[in-house]
């Protein structure tokens, strides 16, 4: 399967098999979100690697993300503050790289989902982060056990405006 159709068929994953991802996928993983874009160079991002238990059910909330805890890691991106020039592309920088690790895990026989959704103040302390912190989101990697179809999408004409809108 080539490049383009790697990126077109990606699919959120929400159950994983019970095996580990190995060190060179993980390690492939992360370095595409070091490797991202970001505005004038300044890689504000920061990632927290969660692979215990007790950190990744930090990530869920409620009922939501329970998978999170089946996933081999979870992949908290952040950036402080305290560190950044303009918040807003701060924002996209971290965005970008955890976006980077998505496409890389899929090409790579890894699974993802991105989590928006965490308690935020159990999140911070369960993994230690600065008060300075603003998290991004969280995205939970592992071998898929699952081939979803791809949910309806609306088409490039009723989202896409040439020019104008």
């Amino acid at each position: 399967m080539d490049c383009i159709d790697q990126v077109l068929n990606r699919r959120s994953i929400r159950r994983f098999k019970d095996e580990p991802v190995s060190e060179e996928v993980i390690n492939n993983i992360l370095e595409a979100g070091r490797r991202a874009p970001t505005a004038t160079n300044q890689q504000p991002w920061h990632f927290v690697v969660a692979r215990d238990y007790a950190e990744k059910e930090a990530c869920t909330y409620g009922g939501f993300n329970r998978f999170a805890t089946d996933a081999a890691f979870v992949v908290v991106g952040l950036y402080r503050q305290s560190e950044v020039i303009i918040e807003k592309l701060s924002l996209m920088d971290v965005t970008i790289a955890l976006q980077n690790m998505v496409v890389a895990a899929w090409v790579q026989g890894a699974g993802s989902c991105w989590m928006g959704a965490f308690d935020e103040s159990k999140l911070r302390d369960t993994l230690s982060l600065p008060a300075d912190a603003r998290i991004v989101g969280a995205v939970a990697f592992g071998i898929p056990d699952e081939n979803p179809s791809q949910p309806p999408k609306k088409p490039l004409s009723e989202t896409v405006h040439l020019d104008k809108w």
